[in-house]
């Protein structure tokens, strides 16, 4: 291993921080590292950084990344990389993987160097063991966290205690203590400090309450489409969370979110060591009655059969009355335009209901422009 004119080593330092323990915040890490170099004759030119990431894989760890491709430059200025220990470098839950990344190094003249293990990384069959046997102990720990977390997840969510998911329209977060004593309504965005705090969910403020309610009605009773609704909501300015207009699809949502009668439901999907997401059945749901119903569980019910419903079976009419609507809007009509509207159901549906976009057109009139033709506005009165 070569040395530059100092007489040290030239290296640099790997550091990752996940959320586990502060024993291994960056700090204490570069000083491990920092008094394994200066007995080992290294100098540290620079530190490569993944901070508040997992070791479960490489990707999103910039850091690690930058490192393993400035290993493979010719005109690289370091000769070893130092890391604290083997779980620093990952808990790569394919064993090999870790392997493979020493490897890459290894090959092109850059010794990996774990400081604070008690073994020299020389390349021994009995190193080779050693390192083995730490990976999977690396692999192994994080698969046992993971299903700690998981088994407190689910225990609190019997609980009542909200887990996750983003804040939907009509409900509140309420930040609770220790002993169950309401500490404020968190707002949009922000997190709760202190892990023997909980978060509940609770009923929102009237004026929400009302635009709900007013939502039912119009889709039940009245049989208005979801974006018809949210149309009449951005003309009258009713406001969505952070001040985003309505969509067909936000409507939809709330047509089908079960907190709507009260319902906290935890546990449909679940993604664990941030692999795949994966739809569990429902017999593993877990489901919590939370607050009173915000809307009268009969209507709330009326509302999941007709939102099933495919559009085929909802009026035509009223697809092509929303083209009518898009084409006074625009002056023409395209795909493009339709699938930009939150109005209007999207053009599969289009496709799926008349054949085709060109059927749709010619039932309101539209002649759809010919090769070399301008589009032209002309909406059969009705």
């Amino acid at each position: 291993m070569s040395v530059d004119q100092s007489g040290l080593i030239p290296a640099v330092q790997y550091l990752r921080m996940s959320t586990e323990q502060q024993r291994y915040s960056f700090e204490n890490q570069s000083d491990v590292i920092a008094q394994y170099a200066n007995a080992h004759g290294y100098e540290i030119k620079r530190a490569y950084h993944d901070g508040a990431r997992s070791g479960l894989h490489l990707k999103g760890r910039i850091g690690l990344q930058t490192l393993l491709a400035d290993v493979l430059k010719q005109d690289r200025d370091f000769q070893a990389v130092l890391v604290l220990d083997v779980s620093r470098w990952g808990r790569f839950q394919d064993l090999d993987q870790g392997a493979h990344y020493e490897f890459v190094c290894r090959a092109a003249g850059v010794s990996v160097i774990y400081c604070a293990e008690p073994f020299e990384n020389d390349g021994s069959t009995k190193t080779a063991l050693i390192k083995q046997l730490k990976r999977l102990m690396a692999a192994e720990h994080s698969r046992e966290l993971s299903a700690r977390v998981r088994a407190a997840q689910l225990q609190q969510a019997r609980l009542g205690f909200r887990q996750g998911a983003p804040l939907i329209y009509g409900v509140q977060r309420v930040l609770v203590g220790a002993a169950g004593q309401e500490i404020g309504v968190l707002d949009r965005g922000r997190c709760k400090a202190q892990k023997d705090n909980y978060i509940v969910l609770r009923r929102g403020p009237a004026n929400e309450i009302d635009v709900l309610r007013r939502i039912f009605r119009r889709f039940v009773i009245d049989d208005e489409s979801p974006g018809a609704i949210a149309a009449e909501l951005n003309r009258g300015a009713v406001p969505f969370i952070g001040q985003r207009r309505w969509g067909h699809d936000a409507i939809l949502r709330l047509l089908q979110h079960e907190l709507m009668i009260g319902v906290y439901v935890y546990n449909r999907y679940s993604r664990l060591m941030k692999g795949e997401r994966v739809h569990n059945p429902p017999e593993q749901w877990v489901r919590v009655q939370v607050f009173d119903p915000i809307i009268e569980p009969g209507l709330f019910e009326k509302a999941q059969l007709q939102a099933r419903r495919p559009y085929h079976q909802q009026s035509r009419e009223k697809m092509l009355d929303g083209l009518r609507k898009l084409l006074r809007q625009h002056g023409r009509l395209s795909a493009a335009i339709i699938s930009a509207s939150r109005e209007v159901p999207c053009p599969v549906t289009y496709l799926k209901v008349f054949g085709s976009l060109l059927t749709a057109y010619q039932a309101i009139g539209y002649p759809p422009p010919g090769r070399g033709s301008r589009p032209r506005a002309s909406p059969r009165q009705s």
